[in-house]
């Protein structure tokens, strides 16, 4: 991979893993992810060819999401050939490393012994080996099964460094460890680590890839509300929506898709318009008047009973409903109940013929007669 004036190889696809050691973990997609619940997890890579003999590895960096109580204990191994000395016998490492006739306890062991600690406790640092070929082994230690996740591992084959920018005397006379050398590569990888997040911002701005509160930060962008509540898989939804909605905002359709989408249920958006015809001229038009009354900019909402939990639901419906409807309109909403009442909003309608109240029950094959008055509860009026 090349980014800007730094070269790396980078291990992140199924084909790279399977020719790693893997302990304890198993490979998910393009990753790599614990197969046990606890404990030490244990990977070796295969051989990284750098293809030069003798070549300095400088940088090494790991891409992994873990849980605050793990911890990553980083080794790596450099040699100029493949073949290694393993117990008095000489064998070709990277078959050795997946050679399932041995088990996977003793591969380790046996490989355990040449590798050489570079750090730990973090994600990147300095390698400092030579050889053509380097093997990377990384050790998790973890009290539980939580969060973990090796998305890629990163090389660095070549970098630009601000010693490169100075006139050859300097860069002879202080050489490779020099005091000026050492003194510039603070610069550098400060420098260098700014301009890989900027270049890397345009992925971190991907609802579909962003985690974590870079994706609660693209919602509020979007003016998404109760982000803080929503799960990222949610948000990540309504992200997605976003424009459809606001493109249709305040139009009937799209209110009644917002309904459903995010209370599982679909609304009868009743509109002045829809009823004023049998509010002046209709035999029942006492009783529209008394349910929609006369008001050109009032609509209704009708929703079905128990669409709301508890009261909070309610009020925070009518504060995002608000948001929804054109200006200078007003919604009322009504929560209808599976009776019907006289000169109230129901199901059935306003036209029904109250005579007497006699219990009833129904189902898909019952015929409800047009005298029957359905109702819950003895006290109702």
């Amino acid at each position: 991979m090349y980014s800007g004036n730094r070269i790396y190889i980078t291990l992140n696809r199924p084909s790279q893993w399977r020719r790693c050691l893997l302990h304890g973990l198993e490979i998910s997609g393009n990753s790599i992810v614990p197969s046990e619940a606890s404990g030490v997890c244990t990977m070796i890579t295969g051989s990284i060819d750098s293809t030069e003999h003798d070549f300095r590895w400088e940088e090494l960096t790991v891409d992994a999401e873990m849980c605050d109580n793990a911890i990553i204990k980083v080794s790596a191994y450099a040699a100029n050939s493949a073949a290694v000395s393993l117990d008095g016998s000489s064998l070709e490492l990277d078959g050795f490393l997946t050679d399932d006739t041995v088990s996977c306890e003793e591969r380790l062991a046996a490989a355990g012994q040449l590798f050489k600690p570079i750090f730990r406790g973090c994600l990147d640092g300095p390698v400092d080996l030579c050889g053509r070929y380097i093997w990377i082994k990384l050790e998790f230690f973890m009290l539980d099964k939580r969060e973990l996740r090796v998305n890629k591992i990163k090389l660095l084959l070549h970098s630009e460094r601000m010693m490169d920018y100075l006139p050859e005397a300097y860069r002879a006379e202080d050489g490779e460890n020099g005091f000026l050398s050492r003194y510039l590569s603070i610069f550098d990888s400060i420098f260098f680590e700014m301009d890989s997040r900027i270049e890397a911002m345009a992925d971190q701005l991907d609802y579909r890839s962003a985690k974590g509160g870079m994706l609660r930060y693209l919602a509020q962008w979007l003016c998404i509300e109760d982000t803080a509540y929503l799960s990222e898989e949610r948000l990540r939804e309504r992200i997605g929506v976003a424009a459809e909605d606001n493109s249709g905002l305040g139009v009937k359709r799209n209110l009644i898709s917002w309904i459903e989408r995010e209370y599982g249920v679909t609304p009868n958006i009743i509109e002045y318009y829809s009823v004023d015809k049998l509010v002046h001229e209709g035999g029942d038009r006492e009783v529209y008047r008394r349910l929609f009354g006369e008001d050109p900019y009032r609509f209704f909402v009708l929703l079905p009973e128990k669409t709301f939990a508890n009261t909070r639901e309610a009020a925070t419906f009518m504060r995002r409903l608000k948001s929804r409807i054109p200006a200078y309109t007003e919604a009322e909403v009504v929560v209808t109940r599976m009776g019907c009442i006289l000169g109230k909003h129901t199901y059935l309608g306003v036209n029904s013929v109250l005579r007497e109240y006699s219990p009833a029950s129904a189902d898909e094959k019952m015929r409800i007669f047009n005298d029957n008055f359905l109702g819950r509860a003895a006290d109702e009026q």
